[in-house]
């Protein structure tokens, strides 16, 4: 009976000290896993990422049509990507915009293939938050294309102004033009990031003319020969967000830079969007794109060479997808 009894004994006490043995080491992965934790937090939690593909396809047909008019096919991408970084008083904002287009016609009962979108935007943006809605911050915007682009169908004149023909002048192609806007200044923005202004007063601006062939010509404001020319001078970037409806959105975006060498002639580049939400899947969007540059020369057809306003609209209607 003692014998039984004591065995019985052990038993429990060997029992006990294997579920203690569990207990702690259970509480001491714990802990060290909690240890782990705070000395190597997860950074990737700062950042966030985004990005949208649009689509979007047009096609008229004609048939006896007496309102004139021709066919054409018309295939739009747009690809917009972020990668936003926020910790404490630190911000760094990246967005990549890209965009290509080609519309298909009958030029002279011949099919022939023109570009109708072409655009390569990249913004990087640090701030330094000192207040709430102000801090210092420091931007690079670089813009260009990725292809050829021509003016269509210019006439051809022989030395009397007799028109001969017609032509598709070459006008620009990719690095040329490019811009490169580096600057540093400070920035101030209202609650829910619907509006933000940045002021430069420290301000570069790089062109870039990546042809032979405009470079010759002086394109883009260049002394001929030349590819690369430099300003300095005061900048200004400004965005303003609103909803004005439950699915449809208005979004303004302007950069202004004045030379200090010619503070009287401002380059302006100002994109204005309306977007229109039908589901998660389709999207109606008009957006405008306005662009002022005392240095690019521009053609009118009459003898008149010199800067002009350029615009351009474009309404369409597409697919939508969102990448995570």
């Amino acid at each position: 009976m003692r014998k039984t009894l004591l065995s019985l004994l052990l038993l429990a006490g060997y029992s006990a000290m294997s579920q203690n043995a569990e207990i702690n080491k259970a509480d001491v992965d714990n802990l060290l896993k909690a240890k782990v934790d705070d000395v190597k937090p997860d950074s990737l939690k700062r950042w966030k990422y985004g990005a949208r593909l649009n689509a979007n396809f047009t096609n008229t047909g004609l048939y006896n049509w007496q309102g004139g008019g021709q066919d054409a096919l018309t295939l739009t991408g747009v690809f917009i990507g972020s990668a936003n970084y926020l910790h404490g008083h630190h911000q760094w904002s990246n967005l990549l915009e890209m965009g290509y287009g080609i519309t298909r016609l009958k030029i002279e009962g011949k099919p022939e293939s023109r570009k109708s979108e072409d655009r390569l935007v990249f913004t990087s943006k640090y701030t330094r938050r000192i207040h709430k809605h102000w801090g210092f911050a420091g931007l690079l915007d670089f813009r260009t294309q990725f292809g050829e682009g021509f003016k269509y169908d210019v006439d051809i004149k022989d030395a009397a102004g007799t028109v001969i023909g017609r032509e598709n002048q070459y006008i620009s192609n990719f690095m040329a033009p490019a811009f490169i806007v580096t600057s540093l200044g400070f920035e101030a923005k209202s609650e829910g990031d619907m509006f933000y202004a940045m002021i430069s007063p420290v301000t570069s601006k790089v062109t870039i003319v990546n042809s032979p062939f405009l470079s010759s010509i002086g394109a883009f404001g260049m002394t001929p020969g030349d590819n690369v020319r430099s300003e300095f001078g005061a900048y200004v970037n400004s965005q303003f967000f609103i909803k004005l409806m439950e699915n449809v959105a208005y979004k303004t975006n302007a950069n202004l830079f004045m030379n200090y060498q010619t503070p009287e002639l401002i380059d302006v580049f100002w994109d204005n969007a309306i977007l229109l939400t039908v589901n998660k899947l389709i999207q109606a969007s008009f957006n405008t794109n306005l662009i002022y540059d005392d240095d690019i020369k521009i053609d009118q057809g009459d003898g008149h060479i010199g800067p002009r306003v350029q615009f351009k609209h474009v309404l369409a209607v597409g697919l939508v997808v969102k990448l995570k």
